[in-house]
């Protein structure tokens, strides 16, 4: 039994006892936008085809109709609303992330908003539980990478950070909250990343399966069950087992003063971070030189090893979004083309047209000595393409935006939720969701979730 000086206690004392009255000014405001972000990509993945098909095998399970299916026009159980709300927020690579650990916080968001909509919560409930989810999830996913990754695991972090938000929204203690941490070790998913490249369709259930375990741990403990507390610092627990060293300070340092919140980064395009460097430097020079795809002759990109382990992907007319989005050569052809990279280049039409393809035919990939030296530092590229005319046209990027150090506009946050918001759910539901989201903390999350529907 632990003797309750352990990391998992000390964590969930922190969630348990953290008030909005904690929260600096600028964590509220980070976790605000957070949660716009999150509802705007989840409603624009509820209407990419494989979501719709997750949707409707879930649907057709039935289920106690107590939390939103967002984007949908039903409401189903919490684990299942969450499970699904997490698939649709994952499905296009738009959501937010934490590159000091190597995976996604808002994967805890979905597993939230379900529990929070179910016991009736404000909006101020909502995000002192997001901010806490993010502080547990981080400081896991930190002393994880890139241990796990390097091993082939996808960080589970968020798991284990959705467990305490949700524990906490349902009144629970430290010890509860602790508990619940050890419970969800029950339930989330032992992710192998390679799987999650290779670009099979199922792939957003991973992200639905670490929401629906969050809730699930809750929910256990919250009935009497016990967790193991020690699940993530015993030798033999998670972190351990998964390539990170149980005993690392920066698994509790900083609690309450250090808001890792504040590092998460928030995407300008859509598709793997990975690709984002590439991706950026194809726009910058597509616009800056009115390039024309069609007499692109070669695009060479400078990148670090992680990204060409990763997003060394070719795709094919035929394919999905899901590959899609996890494709540097795609990517950075699609970006040169289109000039931008959101949903709207992963949809069906953009996904078939041959001239995306005969330019990211010209892709090549390499690996460099300075782009790993400031990787994870930097996620850098450097782009250099040629025309059939022999012009030459280089860029380099080492912040791609959204990164803190490289934000984005408060217009470019507000315009991508209104691009995904305004087709599902209309543009006078949408602006009433932004300003209760940005303005209203008293609100009731029955209140949010009763406008982000079909």
């Amino acid at each position: 039994m632990s003797d309750g000086s352990g990391a998992t206690l000390a964590l969930a004392r922190f969630a348990a006892e953290l008030s909005y009255a904690d929260l600096p000014e600028e964590v509220v405001a980070k976790a605000q936008v957070l949660l716009l972000d999150f509802f705007g990509v989840a409603l624009a993945g509820s209407r990419v085809p494989e979501i719709v098909t997750i949707t409707d095998l879930v649907r057709s399970r039935g289920g106690k109709p107590v939390a939103t299916v967002l984007g949908g026009d039903f409401a189903t159980s919490v684990p299942d609303a969450a499970y699904l709300n997490g698939c649709a927020s994952d499905v296009l690579e738009h959501q937010d992330g934490y590159r000091f650990g190597g995976f996604h916080p808002s994967h805890a968001l979905a597993a939230l908003l379900a529990v929070a909509e179910s016991a009736d919560a404000g909006l101020r409930d909502l995000i002192v539980a997001a901010v806490a989810a993010y502080e547990v999830a981080n400081r896991i996913g930190r002393v994880l990478h890139p241990g796990a990754t390097t091993k082939g695991w996808f960080p589970v972090a968020a798991g284990y950070g959705a467990a305490a938000g949700c524990a906490k929204l349902l009144g629970s203690d430290a010890a509860g909250i602790a508990s619940a941490m050890g419970a969800a070790g029950y339930f989330v998913p032992a992710v192998m990343i390679e799987q999650i490249f290779t670009g099979h369709t199922v792939k957003p259930a991973f992200a639905g399966q670490i929401a629906r375990s969050g809730v699930e741990g809750a929910l256990h403990a919250h009935a009497g069950l016990t967790g193991w507390p020690e699940v993530l610092e015993h030798p033999k627990g998670m972190i351990s087992l998964f390539g990170g060293a149980a005993g690392d300070p920066r698994l509790t340092d900083g609690l309450g003063s250090e808001w890792t919140i504040l590092e998460v980064h928030q995407k300008r395009f859509a598709g793997c971070r990975h690709t984002h460097g590439a991706a950026q430097a194809c726009v910058d020079l597509a616009i800056e030189h009115d390039l024309d795809p069609a007499e692109v002759a070669d695009i060479d990109v400078e990148t670090y090893d992680v990204a060409r382990i990763l997003v060394e992907r070719s795709v094919t007319p035929a394919e999905s979004a899901i590959p899609c989005t996890l494709s540097l050569p795609y990517s950075a052809a699609v970006a040169l083309v289109d000039r931008d990279v959101s949903g709207a280049q992963f949809e069906p039409s953009r996904i078939a047209d041959p001239l995306v393809h005969q330019v990211a035919s010209t892709v090549r990939i390499r690996v460099s000595d300075e782009m790993n030296a400031l990787y994870p530092e930097f996620t850098a590229t450097r782009v250099i393409i040629t025309t059939r005319g022999g012009e030459r046209h280089e860029r380099f990027i080492d912040l791609p935006a959204g990164d803190r150090r490289a934000p984005l506009s408060r217009d470019e946050l507000l315009g991508k939720f209104r691009r995904y918001a305004h087709p599902v759910t209309g543009e006078q539901a949408a602006d009433q969701v932004t300003s209760l989201v940005l303005t209203s903390p008293g609100a009731a999350v029955r209140e949010l979730t009763a406008l982000l529907t079909a």
